[in-house]
């Protein structure tokens, strides 16, 4: 017999619980499905073999804690017990890695609800900035078309009262000039209303002058401003057969407006005047004989 403590002492009910424990069955369903750690555990084969002998293993184990110490026992004891299962471990991680990632859903719900509200706050501040321009830009574009009416308008009435203002004038085109100090009044009545013998007399000039500096054969204009406007008619009127065998013309002394609008149309007149219709360029527009009809509508 072993030397040792006297096993109806402290040790046998320890032996009695360590024998129950590594007697006790095992709980798994499957034969094969053992913990590998449970080293001292009985197993069970897959033909069903019978378990080690209650007995045996009682008598084993007794000699086997009888030379040890309280503490060495305990320590045994503790390291022999039966772990969880796998299962559980992993349903227990599971368990808690669900309830961490409900917990960090709630917080990110919680600053993403806070987030958008802001943003929310930023987008409604940003379209009612958004609208006030519009309606900015709606009435700004509302004045601009009024200015470009106003301008146009503008345009329109300074023309005018500039064509108003040249009502008397005429201009005479490629009369060369005798020297630089000539005397522009007394050439026009000496190469122009000496063609003009029935009001050669009556006519009285107001102002006369070259305008621009001209070219070697190309003479500046000379514009003409007689005291009548009845006189001027009368030289329009004539001057064709008067100063058909001329180097030079006359003209109407027309504002830049006029006369861009005057060319515009020139083909097509010439078109119309070859065709037999008499046409006319009057306050700026291209009209019939007797100024009635408005062939080509108003300026651009």
């Amino acid at each position: 017999m072993v030397k040792g403590r006297p096993l109806g002492s402290k040790n046998e009910a320890k032996l009695d619980h360590t024998t129950q424990t590594r007697l006790r069955p095992s709980t798994r369903s499957h034969g094969t499905d053992l913990d590998p750690r449970d080293s001292g555990r009985a197993t069970h084969s897959r033909e069903g073999d019978s378990l080690e002998s209650p007995s045996g293993a009682s008598n084993t184990l007794t000699q086997l804690v009888a030379g040890l110490s309280d503490s060495e026992l305990d320590s045994r004891m503790a390291s022999n017990a039966e772990p969880a299962s796998w299962r559980d471990a992993f349903d227990a991680f599971k368990t808690s890695l669900c309830k961490e990632l409900e917990k960090g859903l709630e917080t990110l719900e919680k600053d993403l609800g806070a987030a958008i509200e802001q943003l929310d706050v930023r987008v409604s501040s940003v379209e009612t900035k958004q609208e006030e321009h519009s309606n900015g830009l709606r009435r700004a574009a509302a004045e601009i078309n009024i200015f470009r009416s106003e301008v146009a308008f503008c345009r329109e009435e300074v023309n005018r009262l500039e064509r108003q203002s040249r009502r008397c004038n005429f201009r005479v085109v490629g009369l060369a000039g005798k020297s630089p100090e000539e005397d522009c009044a007394s050439l026009v009545r000496s190469q122009i209303l000496s063609k003009f013998p029935s009001i050669t007399n009556t006519v009285e000039i107001e102002k006369c002058y070259r305008e621009g500096r001209g070219q070697p054969n190309k003479p500046a204009h000379i514009v003409v401003r007689v005291a009548s406007h009845e006189h001027k008619v009368d030289i329009m009127k004539q001057r064709r057969n008067a100063l058909k065998d001329c180097p030079f013309f006359i003209v109407d002394d027309l504002t830049k407006r006029d006369l861009a609008e005057k060319r515009r149309w020139a083909s097509q007149a010439k078109s119309l005047w070859d065709s037999g219709v008499k046409l006319r360029f009057y306050s700026g527009r291209w009209r019939g004989s007797l100024g009635e009809i408005d062939y080509f509508g108003p300026n651009p």
